[in-house]
């Protein structure tokens, strides 16, 4: 067996297994549930069965269970290439990102940037040349910390989830924060996105490759220290995604004695088969390859607002727009009785409560809320149309409210906030954007 193929079958084994664990652990976003607002990408969308959801995660589950399969069996009997069943193997990475397509098309939750990216991943592996596969995925990876690295460098995460993310890193080993200045945690929350900046350059280079493993190892764990449950306490899947991305590197960057050969020993052949965009495209690898380039440089357009910034890999960023819901004080008692742990008590001098959606969204399905302004306002309308269904409001009597915080200044991280009171107030602010921000209907359980 090659040192590809052995490779290729390890990515594609690390890939499908926590495909499905993280599948497992989120299962009811997948589903067509009640319990938390579901807001379709497209406004015809919620006229088709709700049951198509069962399909998809059905296809899902069942194509990262083959794929498994196909790895698993040829590494354990030690077949040597060709990969078994590779045109197999091929539909059930196209059929993986297809289902995925479709359910994303039912609700805009489940952009979550680990799917996307196992998505990607098992296309790209079960459709490309071994060599090719492998030297697209780095580059692939590559791209999601340079633009994770870059989605951080603004005024805005030095001021409030770096400094968490410092507070949880060094709690987690037992040293208090409590005395630190801001400022002091703000030095140490503008290194994390340069030091991820250098590990991403590492990992490029050849000759720098092994110490920028060791520091991608290494940010992972602190990452992982910082948002674990001796840190700030974050949910499960987080840890989970960066152990895959522990063990993927690993797989990935480790020298392979054929692939990082200077090119000057390599002859034509070896060098055709490696390129990223060669010549002669293979009809069944034109599609793999377009998708992986559009995923590697559309993040280019998050800045624009043309690209969202979870696939933009906009990961612990903190600068983006978003939606703030308030809920009168008198109006907390007519929400779900699963929603009302998440509000707040309201301000001192003030009867408006905050809603805290993004733990009503873990605690929910178990993954954190997508980070978009318009599905934000998605949420806080389903919200608002729970609470007309419980008890029209009176006229003149708003019971909820929304504040639209822009985009954060990248020098200063200041806002501009807009404050919208009243379902039908809220519910115009739909016009500001191209994609559907209107809910399926949420479930009224105690």
């Amino acid at each position: 067996m090659s040192r590809e193929t052995l490779q290729l079958r390890l990515l594609k084994t690390n890939l499908a297994f926590f495909a499905l664990l993280l599948l497992g652990t989120t299962w009811q976003l997948w589903t067509p549930q009640t319990r938390f607002p579901q807001i379709p990408l497209f406004e015809w969308v919620s006229a088709l069965p709700a049951g198509i959801d069962w399909l998809t995660l059905t296809i899902m589950l069942t194509t990262a269970g083959c794929l498994l399969l196909f790895s698993v069996v040829p590494l354990c009997l030690r077949k040597p290439a060709p990969e078994p069943g590779a045109n197999w193997q091929r539909i059930c990475g196209l059929l993986f990102l297809v289902a995925y397509a479709v359910s994303v098309l039912f609700d805009q939750h489940r952009l979550q940037p680990w799917t996307y990216q196992f998505a990607l991943g098992l296309l790209l592996l079960t459709s490309l040349t071994p060599s090719r596969a492998i030297r697209l995925l780095r580059l692939f990876v590559i791209s999601i910390y340079v633009y994770s690295a870059l989605s951080k460098c603004d005024a805005s995460f030095v001021q409030t989830l770096g400094r968490q993310l410092a507070e949880g890193l060094f709690s987690s080993i037992g040293i208090s924060t409590a005395f630190w200045s801001p400022q002091t945690l703000g030095w140490i929350a503008a290194t994390f996105p340069v030091g991820e900046l250098l590990v991403a350059a590492g990992l490029f280079f050849r000759r720098t490759r092994k110490p920028a493993l060791v520091a991608a190892i290494g940010m992972h764990v602190c990452l992982m220290l910082a948002i674990g449950p001796w840190g700030l306490n974050h949910y499960q899947g987080v840890l989970i995604w960066n152990v895959y991305f522990i063990i993927q590197d690993l797989l990935l960057f480790t020298r392979n004695p054929t692939l990082d050969r200077p090119r000057a020993v390599k002859d034509d052949a070896q060098l055709q088969a490696e390129r990223l965009v060669p010549a002669r495209v293979p009809g069944i690898e034109r599609v793999p390859l377009l998708l992986v380039w559009l995923a590697i440089l559309a993040p280019l357009l998050e800045p624009t607002g043309y690209f969202d910034h979870w696939p933009a890999w906009g990961l612990y960023a903190s600068r983006h727009d978003r939606v703030v819901l308030l809920i009168d004080e008198e109006a907390r008692a007519e929400l779900p009785a699963a929603l009302q742990p998440f509000v707040d008590p309201p301000q001192p001098l003030s009867t408006w409560c905050r809603v805290r959606v993004e733990r009503w969204s873990l605690a929910e399905l178990g993954a954190p809320l997508y980070p978009q302004a318009r599905f934000q306002l998605g949420v806080a309308i389903g919200v608002g149309r729970i609470l007309e269904q419980q008890s029209p409001a009176a006229e003149g009597t708003p019971r909820m409210r929304i504040l639209f915080e822009g985009a954060a200044d990248r020098w200063t991280g200041k806002r501009k906030v807009s404050e919208y009171t009243g379902l039908k107030e809220i519910e115009s602010q739909r016009d500001r954007f191209w994609l559907n921000t209107l809910p399926r209907p949420v479930a009224q359980a105690d």
